[in-house]
């Protein structure tokens, strides 16, 4: 819809524009022996250009850059040179009767060529109009918009005060106006903050075309003066227009003329004002490289990078700390022969570096640790060992070294360099030292960003190593009539070394096992998946518990670390006698609760792991129990009695015991919260030590 309108505002402004300038054309034609011309004729011509303006600037794109409009001003100057000129060659033809101040043309084709060559330089001066205002609004001020109103009303007031009057009369107003235009243009065009901002090329580009525009529009007001033949081609068609085109002229030279001179003197201070700019330039890019760089060898090759053109050196390198590096997963391995390492280096190679430390008289890197301060080497030959010297030191003359600070530590040193005497300054030092401040911050987001992202992943593969162990745990408890089973797991960390599982040997046979790997979490973890694997392949082949747990001990030592075991113990209970069996592997003793008593099972054995078969064999023993209906036994790992206090008392065996001996005629689930609430009372809720596995098993046959 904006679009439709947009195009409906042209065709409506050219057209108006087009049919105005036809009807005052045709009132030049009826009106030509007339000695006078009607008012109504400059209105036409006035609104002629006054739609060429709104159709101008419904087209127009602004540009932001000053330079590109001088260049555009100035081949419009030189258009319409050649415009004039081929006109004056010709201008035999288009000649003028002068009577009272009045122009009459001597034939038709003159009142012809009259109107459009005005028609061509208004327009053109419209153009040129709003060319200036792109160059007059760059970098604008508080009071740019009102100058620049007052200007146009200027302008529009001037061509008003020519409305009615003869071509070569003049009006006191309208000199007054003109005068005013002009000595507002002066003071209106000493604001030039454009110019400023201009790099030493631009700057020298500026003065070349601002004194070529000077020249252009200076020739252009001579060949449209009063006097001249192409100028009274205006002055007859609108002395508006005409007086309109002259004030455009006339700016034109005086903003050229001023912005020539102003260029001019700001060209000394250029080499300074681009070096200013490049190292804001270049300090705005590391800013900015804080947080996008995520990648540590990019992050250093720009820090060099931007060394060497904020510095404006020959050369640069990155030095940094080999305990900082080995931070670093791609760095970790590297052998480092000092402690500093060069990390990245330009326009200098590695041997070159080592050839410029070997040659000087006490190390800079020495100096700045001793320091920590930056140091500035004007002249380099004073610092060398001319006996050491072999010569590849010519290419530096000055030299520039900042350290790189992380938590009041200097991890890095970032060197500059010039093949010149005295090429730096302290300026230079002191941005030098702002820019490796913003480096340091970089080079340890970066560290710390990698240890995140590593972190990160770790927490990752935890979480699936503790999604695959909970799938190692039974996934259900078995149901089986004549008995009620509850079972509760708790890892210290993401992933644990308990372990218990269920699985019936046959029809009347159910085989219970509960352990603990020494240690935590992944090397744990692993040791209670293999675990798994010797139970569920082993338990139906070796159904006597001690048997089982002398052909577990041959498979684990196998594989377990020589300074891992793992506490076991293992039952079988007889679904319909009552009978459990049970072996111990140097695990917690199990409990088991009667309406008589509630006692520690304890049979001897040693942990898997700790001896070879036949030394196992013989410590490891294996006892019957036979339980009553309502008896309760419990099985559980060492991470409920060495559950401590703040204090570092441990919950024990007998608070353990007491708990069951309290509770043990409730429901096997209403034992397991009662055992659990207990240790976290104990605890008052402190994170645990270690991993905690609980079965309560109530058995309810005969």
């Amino acid at each position: 819809m904006i679009n439709i309108q947009k195009n409906l505002g042209k065709v409506l402004n050219l057209v108006f524009a087009l049919t105005f300038f036809i009807i005052g054309l045709l009132i030049d034609i009826i009106g030509k022996n007339f000695e006078t011309q009607p008012i109504y004729k400059d209105i036409f011509k006035i609104l002629t250009f006054l739609f060429f303006y709104f159709y101008i600037k419904i087209n127009w794109k602004r540009e932001s850059v000053p330079l590109r409009r001088l260049i555009a001003i100035l081949i419009m100057g030189v258009i319409l040179i050649t415009i004039t000129l081929a006109l004056s060659i010709l201008s035999i033809n288009f000649e003028f009767q002068e009577k009272s101040n009045n122009l009459i043309p001597v034939n038709f084709l003159t009142i012809l060529i009259s109107n459009f060559v005005t028609l061509i330089i208004g327009v053109s001066s419209l153009i040129l109009l709003f060319a200036i205002k792109d160059i007059f609004y760059y970098k604008q001020k508080k009071h740019t918009a009102r100058n620049f109103l007052i200007l146009n009303l200027l302008l529009l007031a001037t061509v008003i005060s020519s409305i009615n009057i003869d071509p070569l009369d003049s009006r006191l107003i309208t000199n007054i106006l003109f005068g005013l235009f002009i000595f507002s243009s002066f003071v209106f065009s000493f604001k030039m903050p454009w110019i400023v901002y201009l790099t030493k090329k631009d700057k020298v580009l500026t003065i070349l075309f601002t004194f070529l525009v000077m020249i252009s529009f200076s020739v252009l007001s001579l060949l449209y003066q009063n006097s001249t033949q192409i100028g009274k081609l205006i002055l007859y068609s609108s002395p508006g227009i005409y007086n309109f085109t002259k004030e455009i002229f006339a700016f034109l030279i005086i903003y050229s003329a001023i912005a020539f001179l102003s260029t001019i003197f700001h060209l000394p201070t250029a080499d300074a004002f681009d070096k200013k700019m490049s190292e804001i330039s270049s300090l705005h890019n590391m800013s900015k490289l804080i947080t996008q760089v995520l990648d540590f060898d990019e992050l250093v090759s720009t820090v060099t990078k931007t060394t060497l053109e904020v510095c404006e050196a020959e050369s640069s390198w990155l030095e940094i700390n080999k305990t900082f590096l080995k931070s670093n997963n791609k760095y970790r391995n590297l052998e480092y022969d000092t402690n500093f390492y060069v990390i990245s280096h330009l326009n200098i190679s590695t041997q070159e570096i080592a050839l410029i430390n070997e040659s000087l008289k006490t190390h800079l890197r020495d100096r700045i640790i001793l320091d920590k301060k930056p140091i500035i080497i004007q002249d380099f030959k004073l610092e060398r060992n001319q006996s050491l010297d072999k010569g590849v030191n010519n290419k530096v003359s000055s030299l520039i070294a900042v350290p790189l600070i992380a938590r009041n530590e200097i991890f890095g040193v970032l060197y500059a360099t010039k093949d010149i005497e005295y090429g730096f300054d302290q300026e230079d030092l002191d941005i030098a030292s702002a820019f490796a401040d913003q480096a340091a911050v970089a080079i340890e987001n970066s560290k710390l960003i990698e240890k995140s992202i590593e972190r990160e992943r770790l927490v990752r593969e935890m979480s699936l190593a503790q999604g695959m162990q909970q799938k190692l745990l039974p996934q259900r408890i078995p149901e089986i009539k004549s008995i009620e089973i509850e079972a509760f797991f708790s890892p210290a960390f993401e992933v644990g070394g308990d372990y218990y599982d269920f699985l019936m040997i046959d029809e009347n046979n159910l085989a219970i096992v509960i352990g603990d790997v020494s240690g935590k979490g992944i090397s744990a973890a692993f040791y209670m998946s293999e675990m798994k694997g010797i139970f569920q392949s082993l338990c139906k082949i070796f159904p006597s518990p001690k048997d089982f747990l002398v052909k577990a001990n041959e498979v684990i030592s196998g594989s377990i670390d020589k300074k891992s075991f793992i506490s076991l113990v293992y039952a079988t209970l007889n679904l319909e006698t009552g009978k459990l069996r049970v072996a111990r592997a140097g695990h917690c003793p199990i409990i088991h609760a009667s309406e008589n008593e509630t006692k520690y099972v304890r049979p001897n054995g040693i942990g898997l792991g700790m001896g070879n078969s036949k030394l196992f064999k013989k410590f490891v023993d294996e006892i019957e129990i036979q339980i009553s209906k309502n008896d309760v036994l419990v099985f559980y790992t060492d991470g409920i009695i060495e559950a401590h206090s703040k204090n570092g008392e441990e919950y024990g065996y007998t608070r353990l015991l007491e708990t069951v001996r309290q509770n043990w005629q409730k429901s096997a689930i209403e034992i397991r919260d009662e055992i659990i609430s207990s240790v976290n009372n104990h605890t008052n809720e402190e994170p645990p030590f270690d991993d905690i596995t609980l079965i309560i098993l109530k058995w309810f046959g005969k």
